[in-house]
């Protein structure tokens, strides 16, 4: 193995200038600990799921409808098979479960001056009625107006933990994009669901690092993180990897846009391991339970009774069917801001919104083997990883698992769902893309 370069000559290649603040490292919060709690929802039972869920924080969106069925009636009604937006958010003001002695610690640094952020926002639209679903990614840097006003500024502006309502109004403005229900994780959270499970394994075929983070995988290998490493990787935004072909050290100079699918590959990896081990393990399942109760938001009409009515209706949902896709965006400088200005102009992003508007519907996905799948290109990546052409992620990943793990809850129609109106929307199918270095989907790494 070559000698790694020090950070003197380090190389830079396919970097872009991004006028980021130096130090002011953000806290990924993933989408993970709403995959594992509703596992989890379908592994206990609802009764005793619903018992421990009325200890979670809830908020009140200004566009809910309210739930029509009493909370203790467990024989489950026939659920609402439209369509729905779950707004996904991660907060990064809590910083207190990192211990201070770890090598990870100091990328965090003081953020009690920084006010609420978010650096995940992402839509996840969940369709019963074709068993579809896929994930919309907002980088945190987009420069839009914000809906407290004619002010315009960073979408993660607009976030307020406890107050979705600003930063869900900033969204159906700028992107007509309504949003159904809301679930917020701080990163204590996905740190402590991330050793509930026991580890998350990733392949990596280069070693990598990022010294912002603390991220550090010191050769190829099928890595284990931990929580606090987890968080590392998460978080990075100035990811490198060992070329050994160039010998030297190569950066993903996507950034941002390198990190969302990064973000969404170890979501995937997360779901899978808390489906295998909640669902095998009580012990494991209580643990993930607590992790997800200490800090998880979500609005107050997304109950356990409501998650039971989708992963009733999305029984044959193929997790590997779903689309991902990140808002395309062009980089831009607003006085000394280096910003991203939405590009609602490009073809394929306008079949995207269409998706997520309501106004189209994804055309089926064939599943193929990914074991020799052709590599694919991540767009825009300085060095392109063998990626399948479909990965497994999000929340439906487990509102799925729910399904076949409630056997012993009672699923009826007790009570008779208003007909909806079934509407021919046209079909889309939209190129999902991913951007950066992506690990590689390596069965044998799970």
């Amino acid at each position: 193995m070559a000698k790694e370069t020090s950070p003197e000559t380090e190389s830079t290649e396919g970097v872009r200038p991004s006028g980021k603040r130096p130090g002011r490292a953000k806290v990924i919060v993933a989408v993970n600990v709403v995959i594992a709690l509703a596992c989890i929802i379908g592994g206990v039972g609802l009764l005793y799921a619903n018992q421990r869920l009325g200890n979670r924080q809830v908020v009140t969106l200004d566009t809910a409808p309210q739930l029509t069925v009493a909370a203790e009636e467990w024989d489950l009604p026939t659920g609402d098979l439209r369509a729905k937006n779950y707004l996904i958010t991660g907060a990064d003001s809590n910083t207190e479960c990192v211990d201070p002695k770890s090598p990870f610690h100091g990328g965090l640094g003081n953020r009690s001056n920084f006010g609420e952020r978010s650096d995940t926002i992402m839509i996840i639209r969940v369709n019963p009625e074709t068993n579809q679903a896929a994930i919309l990614s907002f980088p945190r840097d987009l420069w839009v107006k914000i809906a407290d006003g004619n002010r315009k500024s960073r979408i993660n502006s607009a976030f307020e933990r406890k107050n979705p309502n600003k930063l869900i109004s900033t969204i159906k403005n700028n992107f007509d994009v309504n949003v159904d229900h809301y679930i917020n994780v701080d990163f204590c959270t996905f740190k402590e669901v991330v050793d509930a499970v026991g580890g998350v394994k990733v392949p990596f075929l280069f070693k990598v690092k990022d010294k912002y983070t603390g991220l550090n995988v010191p050769e190829p290998s099928c890595f284990e993180f931990n929580g606090d490493h987890a968080l590392a990787y998460v978080r990075s935004r100035h990811y490198r990897y060992f070329d050994t072909a160039k010998n030297k050290w190569i950066t993903d100079g996507l950034s941002d846009w390198g990190r969302i699918s990064r973000q969404q590959d170890f979501t995937k990896r997360m779901a899978q391991k808390a489906l295998d081990r909640g669902k095998s393990s009580p012990t494991v399942a209580n643990q993930i339970l607590d992790a997800a109760l200490k800090n998880v938001i979500t609005d107050d009409q997304l109950t356990p009774i409501r998650l039971l009515q989708l992963a009733q209706a999305m029984r044959i949902f193929d997790p590997n069917t779903m689309g991902q896709y990140t808002m395309r965006a062009v980089g831009a400088k607003v006085g000394e801001n280096s910003v991203l200005l939405p590009d609602f102009e490009d073809d394929n992003m306008k079949k995207i919104l269409a998706v997520f508007r309501g106004q189209a519907t994804l055309a089926q996905r064939v599943v193929t083997d990914t074991s020799s799948a052709t590599a694919t290109t991540v767009e825009g990546a300085s060095f392109n990883y063998d990626v399948p052409t479909s990965e497994t992620l999000s929340l439906v990943t487990f509102v799925s698992a729910i399904a076949s793990g409630a056997s012993t809850t009672t699923i009826a129609p007790a009570v008779t769902a208003a007909p909806t109106t079934t509407t021919t929307l046209p079909v889309v199918d939209p190129v999902d893309n991913r951007r950066g270095i992506v690990p590689p989907d390596d069965p044998s790494c799970r």
